[in-house]
């Protein structure tokens, strides 16, 4: 038997859902859930598709129309939509990356969590992890499976979407043979990669690339090479009349230095609040290095976020990286 048998039918009990992600969506939530949500429906089955924050630009070419992911502050009732439904987060990584959605779902008929984040969890809450897959996608490809739904194109283009983003390309060490063999049906089912590729990588705003230039040019190095970092403000936000989405995703531009070993891309929220994405290259784990400020992740992709300003954000995880990184941690 499947060891997840017992959360697919709990899918297979319900006849109505509430889909969701975390909090600045990225490809491998949304893939995730308007895959699922699209097996759900092709069942006959009630589904309501909705995020707490909205979708990033480049992920908008997925959407088959434009109201098949629901923005939270955007509905009038929101409450009717989990009345009798079974509450499913996609790529969550902790509950407190889901917003304004969580008290909505504690008042749904249930929550269940589809992930690939190692979590704590909570009581009265079911869980279908596998920390061993490489991203959120992998795992609802097998729940699709199991659900006996056949993988169609509609299916498949989400799913590989969430695999390619959350590997980096299919480069991060979660990456198996069994990774490739699902793509390769992923593909099969008529996935077109250059199509995705250009939607995901090359449809750049002219205000992204100045922001991208103006971000570039805030890299710092430590003194030995093994540390890089680069931050965006508030005021850079306003100078080029750029938003965060247009920020996002720079971080792996730290990685590209020769000897660089955890490289940092810091965001101004405000001015006490610091959001930190963070990337690791070998054998540091970003992921336990962050989790002593509440940050959490993979080993080599993770995240935090500070109450502190940007500087002391800075000033606080760069020296603690290059002393863990001495160590050996």
């Amino acid at each position: 038997m499947h060891r997840f048998a017992g959360e697919v039918d709990l899918l297979r009990s319900h006849r109505k859902f509430v889909l969701t992600t975390h909090i600045s969506s990225d490809g491998d939530g949304v893939g995730s859930e308007l895959a699922l949500a699209r097996g759900l429906w092709s069942l006959g089955c009630d589904v309501a598709v909705i995020n707490p924050t909205p979708l990033p630009a480049n992920l908008h070419f997925l959407l088959r129309h434009p109201k098949e992911i629901r923005i939270l502050k955007d509905l009038r009732d929101p409450e009717r939509y989990f009345a009798g439904a079974l509450t499913v987060v996609l790529d969550m990584g902790a509950f407190d990356r889901l917003g304004g959605m969580l008290n909505l779902a504690r008042g749904s008929d249930g929550i269940l969590v589809v992930d690939h984040h190692r979590m704590e969890r909570v009581e009265g809450v079911r869980y279908l992890l596998d920390p061993n897959a490489c991203a959120t996608g992998e795992v609802t490809a097998r729940i699709l499976e199991d659900l006996g739904i056949p993988l169609t194109r509609d299916l498949a283009e989400p799913l590989y979407v969430a695999i390619h983003t959350d590997t980096g390309g299919f480069r991060y060490p979660g990456v198996t043979p069994g990774t490739h063999r699902l793509v390769a049906a992923l593909l099969e089912a008529g996935v077109d990669p250059q199509r995705v590729y250009t939607e995901l990588y090359e449809r750049m705003s002219a205000l992204r690339l100045r922001l991208t230039g103006e971000i570039l040019s805030t890299l710092r190095v430590s003194p030995k090479g093994r540390v890089a970092w680069i931050q965006v403000t508030q005021q850079m936000l306003r100078e080029t009349g750029a938003s965060f989405e247009d920020a996002d995703d720079l971080v792996n531009y730290t990685l590209l230095i020769d000897g660089v070993s955890a490289g940092f891309y810091f965001k101004e929220l405000g001015p006490s609040s610091t959001k930190v994405s963070c990337r690791s290259r070998g054998a540091f784990p970003i992921d336990r290095f962050v989790s002593r400020w509440g940050g959490g992740g993979h080993p080599n992709a993770a995240g935090v976020r500070l109450d502190l300003p940007l500087q002391e954000a800075v000033d606080a995880l760069v020296p603690a990286a290059l002393q863990a990184l001495e160590e050996g941690a």
